[in-house]
């Protein structure tokens, strides 16, 4: 071989060893064809809720990933923002703002034979958006006034005024709303522990506590996905014995956020990890109904005693970025009156409030949990804040997170790329999901401007004045912003895209 052009190769070579993908940490270049057959086995974090939106409330990163294998939504979206089709075809804005008809695809069915079309969408809709339901997360699809049937495969969404994230409602996998379930699961009442859809893969059977399976869907729609014959997810609570079996071959690709795993995982040439950055945060929650933290000065006070800096590298080995507002990179605000790490600033704050502040932390009952607790615990020993912990199963946790039953309570701000109805409603006075019952009219002014404004550059300038006030008021400690970490052996394929820590097994195939 010509000497120069062995060089040129094996310069080449080793480009494409370097690159790095903007969601892989490690990975390769000039993927080979998916090969079809074999059983992927997935670790997960929690136990699963359940699929029917009305009985399992939200979806947690478990129940999404199975809800993705298993049913569709009408559109995805890609980081752009465009939408991109799935069930439907296109959505178009009336010159108004104030509706959008979407047309849907043909020739469809469900894997109960249901076919898909019109009715299956605006009952599913009309379900989550009746009042009489008590739809969980129905404060944050508020502005959907109805959902319309036009013809048999044309639907319409009528708003109640032009609404900036309509986009992001149809299609973020963290929401339930977005996912078209068979109409016949609904009236017999089994979608959630048999959830019925349209998707690659067909539900097969749910133990609780060690695995829900699915299998190929033989009549699937989309040509060229679903390699696999089944996918077994597998809850394991425990990040190190989430790890081990990964190791050990028990899974092929686990979730994680435990810095130590991830840390060893880059020096083991038979792991592959990739990573997504996303807004939201992790967090500590205020309940500001209870005293002492229906004193702002207390709250501002714990905020300077609070060094997030140091539990990410303690806890998370610097795995996690540093969050001094709710968007991660999606947007910058700039100065957002982050309240830095100040002792002395925290005890003068304790001094002028004036009393002795005792106070109770609930924490998940793991490793992580109780490390986060005793990082706090000790710095607010520091400015003369006695910190109860109380530790809980995560069930248990979520439960009195949920009720209001809490001082300080570990706990996730969602993940949304579109941020402004979490926030609305997580801060907004009338909200029942705002579990810390938060209540402020400036802040709930700047929710409902926020959403009412189309303007890009407004809007962001309204999102980014609640991120100020959240900071200025204290409502709740930021613990890393929101990074998803996937690891898998080197013969797990199609899976770079990781977006809202969701493993997209339509793609993932195994060259074993």
């Amino acid at each position: 071989m010509n000497s120069g052009l062995y060089r040129k190769l094996r310069w080449f070579a080793g480009l494409c060893m370097a690159v790095v993908l903007t969601s892989v940490v490690q990975g390769e270049c000039a993927p080979a064809k998916p090969k079809t057959g074999g059983t992927l086995t997935v670790g997960m974090e929690l136990e699963f809720r359940g699929f029917d939106p009305l009985k399992a409330n939200f979806l947690g990163i478990a129940d999404r990933n199975v809800i993705m294998a298993v049913e569709e939504r009408l559109f995805d979206m890609d980081a752009k923002g465009n939408l991109v089709p799935e069930l439907a075809l296109s959505a178009k804005p009336a010159k108004d703002g104030k509706s959008w008809t979407i047309k849907l695809r043909k020739g469809v069915s469900f894997h109960d034979n249901t076919p898909f079309n019109a009715d299956a969408v605006v009952s599913h809709w009309q379900r989550l958006l009746d009042p009489k339901n008590r739809y969980f997360a129905r404060y944050a699809i508020e502005p959907i006034d109805t959902v319309q049937k036009v013809d048999e495969f044309t639907v319409r969404f009528l708003l109640k005024h032009p609404w900036a994230p309509f986009k992001n409602a149809l299609s973020a996998p963290q929401s339930f709303a977005v996912f078209i379930p068979s109409p016949k699961a609904i009236k017999e009442d089994t979608l959630n522990r048999v959830p019925i859809g349209t998707g690659p893969y067909m539900f097969k059977e749910w133990l609780p506590n060690d695995r829900l399976t699915v299998v190929r869907n033989p009549n699937y729609w989309r040509k060229g996905k679903a390699h696999l014959d089944s996918v077994i997810f597998r809850p394991m609570p425990d990040m190190q014995a989430r790890f081990a079996s990964l190791q050990s071959g028990e899974s092929d690709v686990i979730q994680t956020d435990r810095g130590a795993s991830i840390v060893q995982a880059r020096e083991d040439r038979s792991l592959r990890i990739y990573t997504s950055d996303t807004g939201g945060a992790y967090n500590f929650l205020f309940n500001t109904s209870r005293p002492p933290l229906d004193d702002a000065r207390v709250r501002q006070a714990l905020a300077h005693a609070w060094n997030q800096d140091l539990l990410l590298k303690a806890d998370y080995k610097g795995t996690l970025p540093l969050a001094k507002d709710p968007f991660g990179g999606l947007i910058n605000c700039g100065d957002s009156a982050y309240r830095q790490y100040d002792p002395a600033k925290a005890r003068k704050l304790l001094a002028e409030y004036g009393k002795p502040v005792e106070l109770e932390m609930n924490h998940t009952n793991t490793p992580r949990g109780k490390e986060a607790g005793e990082i706090m615990q000790r710095l607010f020993k520091e400015v003369g804040v006695t910190l109860k912990l109380t530790p809980l199963a995560e069930a248990q946790l979520s439960k009195r997170g949920i009720g209001g039953e809490f001082q300080i309570t570990g706990w996730k701000m969602m993940d949304f790329e579109e941020m402004g109805p979490l926030l609305k409603g997580n801060l907004s006075s009338d909200s029942k999901l705002n579990f810390g019952k938060y209540q402020n009219p400036k802040m709930d002014a700047l929710l409902i401007k926020q959403e009412m404004i189309s303007d890009p550059k407004e809007r962001q300038k309204a999102l980014c004045g609640v991120a100020k006030l959240i900071n200025e008021d204290a409502v709740f400690l930021y613990g890393g912003g929101r990074r998803f970490h996937v690891i898998a052996k080197a013969g797990v394929k199609g899976i770079d895209n990781i977006r809202h820590g969701v493993i997209r097994v339509s793609d993932a195939w195994l060259d074993k």
